[in-house]
């Protein structure tokens, strides 16, 4: 992301403002900042270098807000915005969010316009690119979320595109627990900005270079609205916004006139210096989006005073900073600024035939203004035009590189290891170079990319990471390993403490060994490089110990390294096994040499390989020492909650193992049995699919082992934990032993001080009371001290090694009891998947199971394994009750300051026990809830049911009827009746409810929660017609987050006191993924019981043709408009139809008149005649249509239309044998005065202005298509913020009816809306105003 810190941003005296070392800039006082400053041209034209293609500076933002010129918004905002909120719910101090976006899909510009957008809701900051550790971010982070005081406690939301998310989660996270910050809010939301050249999946949180429907759209509206403002041929140079107007088609790049000038002219100006800095623009902006040049190093391209043959010594050279001005007779300099107009005039003279496709724009932290071009598609389709005209990409770059100095500043080397050296990541996989060497490669010029590599080492000499890149291009691509060697070890001498640098120099050595391999060279040879191989990955490995966190203290002593770097580990492996494959292949007597059975000596030519004995006697030792490394290192840790290590590196490590230390060895002098398994080792042997025979054997191993040697306290464990492991696969094997059994072996233990963790793992396990009859036990374990002493141990053991990695739960404490209450996370992890339908997710291993994921905890299965802790937050620390004690457990997130009881699933790592899917528990007894759960108010809240006579003496049991909570389509806590689709959330104890707005019904024998929502019948329309069944109710999508249902009751309209026999007649339909089914059900007065039922789409069905009466509803509504206009819909009484009805009708500002719905139920697909009737006469209205047809879709409405409406009148249905089925009384207190409107001829003109506003309502909706000047001529009646909220509405429409919801405060302002109208849309006015003297 470049361009996107503000300058000097931030609240005046804060700790964080002007502070150049602060890693954060606060977005604030931008109003202030820039108002003052910039004239109207200067607006006009920051905007204009922005659609041409400039980085998005927060200017734009403002100069746009100002001037009521939104700036399109993709598609991904909405969800973005609604992932913001969903965080803020969340009550965790700090979450993220992840916007991946390919280079010019506008992924800046649209995360900029979320955080100014946001800047009043949240303390908006940038995190700078300072390098800063995730520590000291953290430290400022707490700083300026608690600037203010308590009167400013907003959340943080804050823009990065390099920061690594968890690691500043973990910083964050012991900062606050160490200054005891109780924050009532989320501190801090991250939204990460990350670019990848490739997408392939669509996602709301993915931009593409790839428009919908909808925003090409709005591209189009946006440009009708610029062409206002701008000539035709400003228009044309505007890139970045026609490239994304045009869907970024690589044709329209190709066909613009300014790319097929710049083809002819540099076939003509070849070895120009324009063409030549040109070419250097398109590479870098080609290669490394968002990179620019200096308008200082682009003079020096185009100035021969500045070129480099000219400039011999330090003092001379010209870097991307502007010369120094020295003072005559002295060594010392003053900075004069540079006349800055001057140079961009000078250089756009002599960029005058490329100017078209290059933007001048200026960034805080440079002195000189910055050039680009304008897109990064454009810089590609340049980069085919120069290579036609002969000019390579390879002759670029090295051209460009023989320009660069050794004290090039930061940004530069930045850029230029971004080009040389970054690996992209594609689909998971990193690419073995760069994208530019890679290209190179391909295009099979070797060679050049050998210089580039070469000029870039000579020239950054102290930079070790191009010796680095460059050797591995020598030995992976040109098999050049003595070269690649010596460019290896230029590195080191660089940075000799880097661990990754001497992985390097292992790894050619490695390659190099498997030529030999290859080759069958001498084996004296082949040992040699061997050895070479062994000594680099072991010098690697203590490189690797050797370096530091660099979030702990004293890291200025040691090098750091935010992980640690295994490779040394698995390097050594690998040589090893090729050792192995290699020697034994030459002579079989290599098996027993290599696994410790036999002497050297017993080898034919014994003495030709005695110099290298030391090497070989030392490798199967090593091995074993290095796999127990990996044992514990793969098994109890994964690099992140998302990924787990590639399967190779397990693969590997277990083959070499088995090669030098199992599978070789004779049965009487085996070294190791199979049965001979490490702690992390046997933990792994039900993922490794093992039978419970084999397990049985395993652990009657390892009880003769522990017989054998009883005081050894590895032997019990060993034991222990293999009788937990099959208690998992066979809970019914005679060869386990009880709970008690186990408690006593290793209570002989206890007292021993200096113990592993894995020791006090079993303690925590073994001795977790979750019976009474345990109090009373001999066995006293202070849990607290147990767990105190196991994060020592940890610390101790593993700390250095597992550092920003994410420990695996290994066990979970279940409801059953003695053995079986310790699961195994490998059942949890069985149990997901088995039912999961997406392929994808059923090959999801338990390796790569995320522990994080909330899906996994609402699965009912697991919640019917595990137990549920109760416990209490207090201070940022959970604590969970156990007995008459609080025992201190661990959380993966922080929340805010809640204090109280909370209740979660208790899980082991090695580390010691953590709470997953945490949940906030009421106070009183029994109030198990979690933040969905009803308040008690809403417990009574009634739903009425159709009070219908014809089925009148059918029961309905009175059922407890509970409120949801309400989430709308963007994921908001909303009010139920609001305008989005909207989705319903419950959690209810044991026992019978309904929901008190849709009117589900279900039951269950203990606590569950419930997520549902209505959904439309369209898309199976087709199908039901084929299977001969209609929609009898609505169509609801039932998910159950947690616990087990034993019944769901789906509301229905049928009238079962009209149809007795309607039990053979109806269905419910059940939507799979597989397909869709009818199922048969139990009718109730108003609802179809399912038993057990299983959760997707469902609803009630009828069968085609069947004459099936129903329960209905008519519906009233009053429109606002000149005289009575009553709108009358009669439809079946579903919920789903009512509110949509509902919903569309308050869209035009109606007036509901509630009256009671038909006493009988009414034939479906029957049609019925609409009267009004005043004291059993004929009452004067216009009626269209007359007659509504009762059907489930489409729903249509009569309108009914009164002029000199005054009195009471009636409303009646009349069906087709003409009798009254339904009427009602409407009174004039009902529908008021809306009815008395002005006459145009005789009423003063301001009377008439309110009257046709409101008239004509719908009409401007729809028809007035340029609303900001509109919105500027009331910008004075209606205040700043309700004018900020119209101009920030997408369309015409959403902004005109947002005028209308603000056109509450009197005459005054509505006929200045009126005088508006009529300057703005004269034609429309005019239009409308001859229509009315018709």
């Amino acid at each position: 992301m470049e361009d996107i810190t503000p300058p000097s941003a931030g609240l005046p005296g804060s700790h964080v403002h002007g502070d150049p070392n602060n890693p954060l800039a606060l977005l604030d006082d931008f109003q202030d900042k820039f108002g003052r400053n910039l004239t109207e041209l200067e607006n006009q034209q920051t905007l204009s270098n922005f659609y041409k293609g400039s980085p998005p500076k927060w200017i734009s933002y403002y100069i746009s807000e100002e001037q009521n010129t939104p700036l399109v918004k993709r598609n991904g905002y909405n969800h973005i915005l609604k992932q913001i909120k969903k965080c803020q719910e969340m009550n965790r101090i700090f979450s993220s969010i992840n916007l991946f976006h390919q280079p010019g899909s506008g992924g800046s510009t649209l995360a900029m316009q979320i955080l100014w957008d946001l800047r009043k809701d949240f303390k908006c900051a940038t995190i700078k690119p300072v390098n800063a550790e995730t520590a000291v971010i953290a430290d400022h982070i707490i700083k300026l979320f608690q600037e203010g005081g308590s009167n400013d406690r907003r959340t943080l939301l804050l823009l990065d595109d390099n920061v690594s998310e968890e690691d500043l989660m973990e910083s964050l996270n012991m900062e606050i627990a160490k200054q005891e910050i109780n924050a009532t809010v989320p501190m801090a939301i991250l939204l990460n900005t990350k670019r990848k050249p490739t997408i392939v999946a669509e996602d709301l949180l993915s931009l593409r270079n790839k428009l919908s429907d909808e925003e090409l759209n709005n591209f189009k509206l946006k440009e009708t609205e610029m062409k206002l403002t701008y000539s035709d041929e400003e228009f044309k140079m505007f890139h970045g916004f026609n490239l994304m107007k045009n869907n970024f088609d690589n044709k329209y790049v190709a066909s613009l006139s300014s790319i097929k000038e710049i083809k002819d002219y540099v076939k003509r100006n070849k070895p120009t210096c324009n063409t030549e800095l040109f070419s250097v623009l398109a590479l870098l902006n080609s290669y490394v989006p968002g990179s620019f040049l200096p308008l200082s190093r682009c003079l020096d391209f185009l100035n021969p005073r500045y070129t480099s043959s000219q400039q011999t010594s330090d003092e001379q050279i010209t870097t991307l900073q502007d010369p120094p001005h020295m003072i005559p007779g002295t060594n010392m300099a003053l900075e004069v600024p540079p006349d800055t107009n001057t140079e961009q005039l000078q250089f756009e003279k002599d960029m005058e035939p490329f100017m078209k496709l290059i933007v001048v724009f200026s960034r805080d932290e440079m002195k000189s203004e910055c050039v680009r071009l304008a897109h990064p598609m454009i810089a590609n389709e340049c980069l085919k035009i120069l290579a036609e005209a002969g000019i390579t990409k390879g002759e670029i770059a090295k051209r460009f590189l023989e320009c660069c100095k050794p004290n090039e500043p930061p940004y530069m080397v930045k850029m230029i290891k971004s080009m040389l050296i970054k690996r992209e990541i594609v689909e998971e996989n990193q690419e073995m170079f760069s994208r530019l060497i890679l290209d190179i490669k391909d295009e099979g010029d070797l060679k050049m990319c050998e210089e580039l590599f070469e000029i870039a080492t000579t020239t950054f000499e102290k930079d070790p990471f191009f010796p680095q890149t460059f050797a591995r291009f020598l030995y992976i691509v040109l098999h050049k390993f003595d070269e690649a060697e010596h460019q290896a070890r230029a590195a080191i001498v660089r940075d000799p403490q880097n661990s990754f640098l001497r992985d390097t120099l292992g790894q050619i050595h490695k390659n190099h060994l498997r030529t030999h391999m290859k080759k069958r060279s001498p084996i004296a040879k082949f040992l040699d490089v061997a050895r070479l191989a062994i000594r680099a990955f072991r010098d690697g490995e203590d490189a690797a110990e050797n370096e530091q966190d660099p979030n702990t203290s004293n890291v200025q002593t040691k090098k750091v390294s935010h992980a640690f770097n295994y490779r040394g580990l698995f390097g050594y492996i690998q040589v090893a096994k090729i050792i192995f494959d290699t020697l034994t292949s030459l002579n079989r007597k290599w098996y027993g040499v290599l696994t410790g059975e036999e002497s050297i000596l017993v080898l034919p030519k014994a003495e030709d390989v005695l110099d290298y004995e030391d090497l070989i006697v030392k490798l199967q030792v090593n091995v074993e020492r290095k796999h127990a490394f990996f044992e514990s290192y793969l098994i109890y840790s994964k690099p992140s909650r998302y990924k787990s290590e590639p399967t190779y590196i397990q693969r590997d490590v277990d083959m070499c193992y088995s090669k030098y230390l199992l599978q070789h060895s004779k049965p009487s002098r085996s070294f190791h049995s199979i049965m001979d398994r490490s702690f992390p080792g046997l933990f792994s042997c039900l993922d490794r699919g093992y039978c419970s025979n084999f397990l049985e054997r395993i652990t009657e191993h390892t009880r003769k082992k522990h017989e054998e040697q009883m005081s050894d306290v590895n032997t019990a464990m060993n034991y222990v934990l293999s009788n937990i492991v099959l208690s998992n696969k066979d809970e019914t094997s005679q060869v386990l032993r009880t709970l008690t059994d186990l408690r006593g072996i290793l209570w002989r233990f206890v007292e021993k001080i200096y113990q592993s963790p894995e020791f006090f793992f079993l303690v925590l396990l073994l001795f977790w009371p979750n019976e009474p009859q345990h109090q009373h036990l001999h066995f006293t374990v202070d849990l607290n001290s147990i767990v105190e002493n196991m994060k020592t141990a940890f610390d101790q053991k593993y700390k250095k090694y597992f550092r920003s990695r994410n420990l695996r739960p290994l066990f979970f404490l279940g409801q059953d009891t003695g053995l079986k209450r310790l699961v195994h996370s490998w059942k949890v992890h069985s149990l997901h998947t088995k039912h999961r339908k997406n392929p994808e997710q059923k090959r999801k291993t338990w390796a790569e199971l995320d522990w994080g994921n909330e899906q996994l905890w609402e699965d009912s299965d697991i919640q019917n394994l595990l137990l549920r802790v109760h416990g209490v937050f207090r201070k940022q620390q959970l604590f969970a009750y156990v007995e008459d004690k609080e025992i201190a457990i661990y959380s993966d997130q922080a929340f805010v300051s809640y204090q109280g009881p909370a209740s979660f699933f208790l899980g082991f790592t090695i580390k010691g026990p953590v709470a997953y899917d945490i949940k906030f528990e009421q106070d009183g007894e029994g109030a198990h809830a979690d933040k969905f759960m009803e308040s008690k108010e809403d417990l009574d809240q009634h739903r009425p049911l159709p009070a219908c006579c014809t089925c009148a003496d059918l029961q309905d049991l009175a059922w407890k009827q509970l409120r949801p909570k309400v989430w709308n389509e963007d994921g908001e806590l909303t009010v139920i009746g609001s305008e989005k689709q909207e989705c319903y959330r419950i959690s209810s104890p044991a026992g019978s409810y309904e929901c008190s707005v849709t009117g589900l019904r279900w039951v269950s024998d203990g606590d569950v929660s419930l997520m549902y929502h209505f959904t439309d019948w369209e898309p199976y329309i087709e199908d039901l017609k084929r299977m001969q069944y209609e929609p009898c109710g609505p169509l609801i999508d039932i998910t159950i987050i947690s616990g087990v249902l034993n019944e769901v009751h789906l509301p229905h309209f049928a009238c079962l006191g009209s149809s007795p026999s309607l039990n053979d007649q109806v269905r419910v339909l059940d939507v799979q993924d597989s397909g869709m089914f009818l199922e048969t059900c139990e009718l109730t007065r108003f609802h179809a019981k399912l038993l057990h039922p299983t959760f997707s789409p469902k609803g009630f069905l009828a069968r085609t043709g069947f004459p099936v009466k129903v329960h209905c509803e008519v519906l009233i509504y009053q429109t606002l408009i000149a005289h009575l206009t009553l709108h009358i819909y009669l439809v079946p009484y579903d919920a789903k139809i009512i509110q949509d009805v509902d919903k569309k009708e308050k869209e035009k500002d109606v007036v509901k008149i509630p009256k009671p719905g038909p006493e009988r139920s009414l034939q479906m697909r029957s049609c019925y005649t609409i009267e009004t009737k005043k004291e059993n006469e004929d009452f004067s209205s216009k009626i269209k249509p007359e007659r509504l047809k009762l059907r489930h879709s489409p729903i249509k409405y009569s309108e009914i239309y009164i002029k000199s409406a005054k009195d009471d009148f009636e409303l009646h249905l009349i069906n087709e044998e003409n009798k009254s089925i339904w009427d009602v009384e409407i009174r004039a207190e009902e529908y008021g005065s809306t009815s008395n409107f002005p006459d145009r001829q005789t009423d003063p003109s301001k009377e008439y202005a309110v009257w046709f506003v409101n008239n004509h309502r719908n009409t401007l909706i729809q028809r007035v298509s340029l609303v900001t000047p509109i919105a500027d001529d009331l910008k004075s009646l209606l205040g700043g913020e309700k004018y900020s909220i119209i101009t920030k509405c997408k369309t015409p429409q959403e902004q005109m009816r947002k005028i209308y919801s603000f056109l509450s405060g009197g005459q005054k302002i509505e006929e200045k809306f009126y005088l508006s109208l009529l300057k703005n849309e004269p034609h429309l006015v005019g239009e409308l105003a001859e229509g009315e003297a018709v």
